[in-house]
């Protein structure tokens, strides 16, 4: 949605503010003059309405930063910034209760028009900065920060508003930055408590929405550097010049809880989790991102059914990596998805399975795949903002796991395909490997509750004698060949 993309930009601007915006060098005037370059490197025009020296302190005020770009608006009001000389070689900054920003215009390729206005709050943050010209050190300590967000989103001469508030408490670390060629920043941060609401209006869809979490012990750490020679809107020729990021965000657990109105009145729904971690990297040579949560559970209230939904899952993760930059040959990737341990409440089970007679053990969907694929352009350059579809081309999928367990049956699979590119569809080669026990067992069960007419079971039990070969008690395999031409044998017999 069009809001969250702005959201996403506000989000930036803040962690822009509360960090980058104190780089500094060992006296006061050294710090503000690297403040300004910094902003200036981000491509903000920074516009002081005064500056004086009071003893020890540079106090400069009325600070305005304005930045265009992608026919959006930003313009950030900071009304008063002092810098202390602390006397020892290091600098405090020192930043106002209240900063404000405005954004206004249309975001990427919307045709909705944005307005947005953010106010941040700070109490008794502490940046105190140390080191030399060109490598600084900023220890930070912010027992609380505030941030909040009230937006209008205009399409089709109706207004739709949205409004969020972020606080951030305890937040204690430090940054090292390191300036030459390459900006470079290692950072190390952890957060006591992230609260999160939100509520408004769904710009692409009818009816409001509330939302309010909370996610706890959180850690960062990472890495980044941009080469200063190089603008950071221009993605693809920062990360060919060597710009590159890799961070990792773990949390001990969070609590997350909607309310929306639906076409049939209101949709409740409630999750939590015992921790987790998301972690991403990027530079010339790829891109990967992943995430892990651990022992979540799921509440669901809908006026479409009479009781709430429940769910658990033991755990979820999903790791995605690929190329970035256009290259002759096909290059890496890969994609893995897992749920494991997932169940369902009784409830849910009694509607089709009263007495019992199903297993009701914990499901798992893993997925695992890799292999190769070529990028006809820089992922994130013009041109390829440019097409329809990304410049990339599948040559090969290598299928490493793919594993369905519930209700007593299992299957597996394994296979490597090569695709034949250039055609209205990529045609496959190559074999794929399936294994299935608990089958019969399961069909036996859904007959025997009146879950599937005995007709229709026949014809699942037709179609496994004819394409799957015995491999023990109610054990199964099954191997699918892809042929050149288009022809398809399943062991061995032409199915296409």
């Amino acid at each position: 949605m069009a809001w969250l993309k702005t959201v996403g930009s506000g989000a930036v601007v803040v962690s822009l503010l509360s960090t980058t915006a104190s780089f500094a060098d060992v006296t006061a005037e050294q710090v503000w003059q690297a403040w300004q370059s910094e902003y200036q490197t981000y491509g903000y025009e920074v516009m002081v309405g005064g500056q004086n020296r009071e003893g020890d302190t540079l106090i400069v005020s009325d600070v305005k930063m304005v930045r265009n770009v992608d026919n959006m608006s930003l313009t950030l009001d900071v009304p008063e910034l002092k810098l202390r000389d602390r006397g020892d070689g290091t600098v405090e900054t020192i930043f106002p209760e209240k900063m404000t920003g405005d954004m206004t215009g249309k975001p990427g390729t919307d045709t909705s028009d944005v307005a947005m206005k953010m106010t941040m709050t700070q109490t008794d943050s502490k940046i105190i900065v140390s080191g030399s010209p060109g490598d600084l050190t900023y220890d930070i300590d912010a027992p609380k920060l505030t941030v909040d967000l009230d937006q209008t989103v205009s399409a089709e001469g109706q207004d739709v508003p949205i409004k969020m508030y972020l606080a951030l408490k305890d937040t204690k670390g430090n940054y090292h930055v390191v300036d030459g060629d390459m900006h470079s920043v290692d950072s190390k941060m952890a957060i006591g408590t992230l609260d999160l609401t939100a509520s408004g209006a769904d710009p692409e869809g009818s009816g409001t929405f509330n939302m309010n979490g909370q996610m706890n012990d959180l850690s960062y750490e990472g890495s980044f550097a941009m080469p200063k020679d190089v603008s950071s809107e221009k993605l693809d020729e920062a990360l060919n010049a060597g710009a590159n990021l890799d961070l990792t965000m773990t949390y001990a657990s969070s609590n997350w809880a909607t309310t929306a109105d639906g076409p049939n009145g209101k949709v409740d729904q409630k999750t939590t989790d015992e921790g987790g971690k998301f972690d991403v990297t990027m530079s010339k040579d790829g891109l990967s991102f992943g995430g892990q949560s651990n022992n979540g559970h799921i509440e669901i209230a809908t006026p479409d059914l009479p009781f709430p939904i429940t769910a658990d899952i033991q755990s979820a993760d999903m790791t995605f990596a690929m190329p970035v930059a256009k290259a002759d040959t096909a290059q890496d990737y890969k994609a893995k998805l897992g749920f494991n341990g997932v169940s369902v409440s009784d409830n849910i089970w009694a509607m089709f399975d009263p007495n019992g007679d199903l297993p009701h053990d914990p499901a798992t969907l893993q997925v695992d795949l890799s292999g190769k694929m070529k990028l006809t352009e820089d992922l994130f350059s013009p041109a390829a903002a440019a097409m329809d579809s990304p410049p990339m081309e599948v040559q090969t999928v290598d299928i490493n796991n793919i594993k369905l367990s519930m209700v007593g049956a299992d299957l597996n699979g394994k296979g490597a395909l090569e695709l034949k590119n250039g055609g209205p569809m990529p045609m496959p080669t190559g074999k794929i490997d399936l294994t299935l026990t608990g089958a019969n067992a399961l069909m036996d069960k859904l007959v025997s509750i009146g879950l599937v007419p005995q007709d229709q079971i026949m014809f699942g039990r037709m179609m496994l004698g004819l394409y799957a070969k015995p491999t023990g008690d109610d054990a199964y395999a099954s191997q699918v060949e892809f042929k050149d031409g288009g022809e398809i044998l399943v062991n061995g017999q032409r199915v296409q």
